[in-house]
């Protein structure tokens, strides 16, 4: 049989394994989906609308990584890579993604502990004026700082359907932090305590900002320590790295599918170790 007749069968063959592999994914995939908690859910949506900058079918979206991820494996055995360099870069091109996705929301929440405050402040203030919560809800939203607003225009939308205490507990239960945990326990014990809800998101406002303040010098202090680790954390890779070209080898490490595994394992265990040191060092009042 000819050479290029072998070629064009082979590439027909790989086609159809990959649309049949495509084809039984889908169905697996929809019904892991599914099969997931609703929390989980919700946290992959938000990750997939981060990457592509818009909201996308879930189970779509993830057929199409699957492809993508087995299409660069094939192109990079065709190229000559080994099973252990693949496996290394599809990972971190998989994991990179994810890691600013984590900065981007661990920013996003630290702009909403810093605006919630103020946002606080300026509700009790309008509706010491006379205003309804409703509509200090919707006047403060205009002037709050993003992301805050839109949080603010969320939460007053809410009110107007669900309730005061039912808006609140929901926006805890969506956004998972401390602070708007506890500005729901006191708006549900403002609300039911005879009219003391804006003497409560005073009082709350002041705690906040008296909290934050006391978070800044822990984030401060433990600053030196994430710093010292972070250091510690590169001298993995750039050993394995430094090792192909200092050490004399009968195969060069890069070369070598154990050397890349053990570079491989260096570099991510670099990232492991950055983000087991921002959690050890993650400390709040």
């Amino acid at each position: 049989m000819p050479p290029d007749l072998l070629n064009l069968l082979a590439a027909l063959a790989l086609a159809v394994g990959l649309f049949g592999i495509q084809a039984t994914a889908i169905p697996a995939i929809d019904f892991l989906w599914h099969r997931m908690s609703e929390t989980r859910r919700e946290k992959t949506v938000d990750v997939m609308s981060y990457l592509f900058g818009k909201p996308t079918d879930p189970v779509d979206t993830l057929a199409l990584v699957l492809f993508c991820t087995l299409a660069a494996g094939f192109a990079l055995s065709a190229v000559g890579a080994t099973l252990p360099m693949i496996v290394m870069l599809l990972i971190l091109a998989l994991a990179i993604p994810l890691f600013f996705y984590s900065r981007a929301n661990s920013q996003r929440a630290r702009d909403l502990e810093l605006a919630l405050p103020m946002a606080l402040q300026q509700v009790a203030n309008e509706m010491a004026a006379g205003a309804t919560l409703e509509t200090s809800l919707k006047r403060v939203a205009k002037s709050a700082p993003p992301p805050a607003d839109v949080e603010i225009g969320r939460l007053q939308r809410r009110v107007e359907i669900m309730g005061v205490n039912e808006a609140f507990a929901e926006m805890a239960k969506q956004l998972n932090m401390q602070s708007f945990t506890l500005t729901a326990s006191v708006v549900r014990v403002g609300t039911s305590s005879g009219g003391q809800l804006i003497e409560a998101l005073k009082n709350l406002s002041r705690t906040l900002i008296e909290i934050e303040r006391l978070n800044k010098k822990l984030r401060t202090a433990s600053e030196n320590g994430r710093r010292n680790l972070y250091l510690m954390s590169i001298i993995g890779p750039l050993v394995a790295a430094a090792a192909s070209f200092v050490v004399d080898h009968e195969t060069n490490v890069l070369a070598d599918p154990f050397g890349q595994l053990l570079i491989g394992g260096a570099v991510l265990c670099f990232f492991a170790a950055h983000l087991l040191g921002h959690r050890l060092t993650r400390v709040q009042v």
